[in-house]
């Protein structure tokens, strides 16, 4: 007898830490496998997270992509890449391919175009069209025609698609979401001992790639103003990064090293966010970040910049407080506004558990997806 099941693939850069690969890993552990039979495309190596990956070996192709596509040498390998993954999804006789990003939609896309009866192809968009110059963004439109279906992580993703980039292919939006089991009435796991932060000391804390899209410089800059008037405020960053080394060093150029730890890389998410008083994410750009999620599911009031999918998480003076980006001052202004007020602080908290469970529980995402994998079947017969 065949197997029932669907034939899905995922495709990725690779699977290094940040909330893309973190989304996929979670897709791929909780779609349902009597429904799907899985299988994962990592263009440049498998990362960091591979590892978590539950899959045999057999359901993944990982090449060598050069993270550089405008080399000489990497150009002249685009045919052999793509005949790889053509290969890889024949044999595995994949019906959805799933294409997170760009460089997945280009080469996994169009190799899964190239093929007789080929598999629908579902293209992911995080946040990477945000960032884009004019020039990017109409190459964007023309490579979008590779998908049969485009999802965007927010509303705001998909405003800007549709109405400004004009994507001549039908898109919908499919909010991230994310296990609340591992966050809900999680503890601090000793972390704050670990720290040697006191337990009634107030710590604003965010976890994130050390990235020039997360804006930590201008966090840093906000550190100074608080100082000035609550020096006794604790700030923690996770996470690494490419601006790992430059933060680091201009937290050191302005003494700021009483009141900030950076921590690297942190598997222990759930204990780390716990030990937080406020979650703090002052990005340049965003599609809808997991982070955001996480401090949710765990009640934190949240500062956040009002870009890209914040403000469809965060609601300002209800769950946290909404910034505009690079401003120092108004991020200033609210962290001090939340660390004076702790009945404010207790009522973001209520109505944050109540929002994630409504909206960005794993299990809505994975009604919403299957959903949308059903549709591409019934429109491939």
């Amino acid at each position: 007898m065949s197997d029932p099941r669907i034939n899905l693939c995922m495709a990725v850069n690779n699977l290094d830490v940040g909330g893309l690969e973190r989304l996929v890993i979670s897709l791929l552990k909780n779609l349902p496998r009597d429904r799907y039979e899985l299988s994962l495309v990592c263009l440049s190596g498998g990362g960091k997270l591979f590892s978590q990956v539950e899959l045999p070996p057999s359901a993944c192709l990982v090449l060598d992509k050069d993270p550089d596509v405008g080399t000489m040498r990497e150009r002249a390998r685009v045919p052999f890449h793509m005949y790889r993954i053509a290969r890889f999804l024949r044999r595995r006789k994949v019906d959805i391919l799933n294409v997170h990003n760009l460089a997945p939609l280009i080469y996994a896309g169009g190799a899964g175009r190239m093929l007789p009866s080929g598999p629908r192809v579902v293209y992911t968009e995080h946040n990477q069209i945000y960032r884009a110059n004019e020039r990017a963004r109409r190459k964007f439109r023309e490579y979008a025609r590779l998908a049969h279906q485009i999802v965007t992580v927010s509303h705001d993703l998909e405003r800007t698609l549709v109405d400004k980039i004009k994507v001549p292919v039908p898109a919908r939006t499919i909010h991230n979401g994310i296990d609340g089991s591992r966050f809900a009435g999680a503890n601090d796991g000793g972390v704050r001992r670990e720290l040697n932060i006191a337990d009634d000391a107030f710590v604003f804390g965010t976890a994130v790639v050390l990235s020039e899209q997360k804006g930590i410089t201008y966090l840093l800059d906000a550190v100074k103003l608080v100082r000035a008037q609550a020096p006794e405020v604790q700030f923690v960053i996770a996470g690494d990064g490419p601006l790992r080394e430059h933060l680091e060093s201009k937290a050191r150029s302005d003494n700021l090293g009483p009141n900030v730890r950076f921590l690297g890389y942190r598997s222990d998410i759930p204990a780390l966010v716990a030990s937080f008083d406020t979650y703090v994410l002052p990005s340049l750009w965003e599609g809808l970040p997991l982070a955001l999620l996480e401090a949710s599911a765990q009640g934190l009031p949240i500062i956040a910049s009002a870009v890209g999918g914040n403000p469809e998480v965060v609601e300002h003076g209800v769950n946290g407080f909404l910034v505009p980006p690079r401003d120092p001052k108004a991020l200033a202004d609210h962290l001090l506004r939340i660390y004076r007020d702790p009945e404010l602080r207790q009522e973001m908290r209520r109505n944050n558990l109540k929002k994630f469970a409504e909206r960005f529980s794993m299990d809505a995402m994975i009604r919403s997806y299957v959903g949308l994998f059903d549709e591409q079947i019934a429109r491939r017969r």
